[in-house]
């Protein structure tokens, strides 16, 4: 049978002799994050939804387990996740998936997806409105460039600096549009600098490409020094 990757979300930190009995009671290969707060198995299934129950069935009474999922799309391109969900909740969730006329299933996943949708949604309307508080509040856009190459993060609303620092750190980049297209770009300082860098690499290996050693007998004679023992001509003179 196939093997399928499984990450366990944990509620707290394991380590040491509890990650070796959990490892000695469920017979899988298991490896913790630096954090212990996070495991990623290995289990022999005939698809993800076995390989996720055999986990539950194996760690559950051995683990402070808080969500299973996969860590490579199905064949469907789809991750597959396993979250406990206490009796009440279950009972209210079967009732509600009864009265939208769906399983138990399919009401989930439409629930995920819609929470996935409204959380971008929320994400894209803050950076909006953060950049727009860039582009129309801040007075110190109307001072002279080279008074705003280097502007204080501290300076900036909470919603912007948080913002800035996320693009500094993961190395994402925010595109400015209008109706021709993208037209501007902000993106961390670490990226600017490669840009900058590979830029001046490629200018160096193109003036080497179009330079050569070769130097016409005229410009030579006109760069080369004159001695002020020696005439222009570079012959040796006779003192007067």
């Amino acid at each position: 049978m196939p093997l399928h990757a499984i990450e366990i979300i944990l509620t707290r930190t394991v380590r040491g002799v509890e990650l070796k009995a959990a490892r000695r009671i469920s017979g899988m290969a298991m490896a913790s994050s630096p954090d212990g707060k996070s495991i990623a198995v290995l289990v022999s299934a005939r698809d993800e939804k076995l390989a996720i129950r055999k986990v539950w069935r194996r760690l559950q009474d051995s683990l402070p387990i808080d969500v299973l999922c996969t860590l490579f799309p199905g064949p469907d391109g789809l991750l597959r996740m396993s979250i406990p969900f206490a009796p009440e909740v279950k009972r209210r969730i079967r009732a509600w998936a009864k009265t939208s006329g769906k399983s138990t299933e399919e009401f989930l996943s439409q629930a995920i997806k819609d929470a996935l949708a409204r959380d971008r949604l929320t994400e894209t309307a803050r950076q909006e409105c953060a950049l727009n508080f860039l582009l129309h509040t801040c007075s110190w856009l109307d001072s002279p460039l080279s008074v705003t190459e280097g502007i204080p993060v501290s300076r900036l609303p909470a919603s912007l600096g948080d913002l800035v620092r996320s693009i500094s750190n993961s190395g994402r980049r925010i595109v400015f549009t209008d109706i021709t297209g993208p037209i501007a770009s902000l993106i961390s300082e670490r990226e600017l600098r490669e840009l900058e860098d590979t830029l001046a690499i490629a200018e160096c290996e193109q003036r080497k490409v179009g330079s050569s050693s070769f130097m016409p007998h005229d410009e030579a004679v006109q760069e080369r020094p004159i001695d002020d023992r020696t005439g222009e001509d570079g012959e040796q003179h006779e003192p007067g």
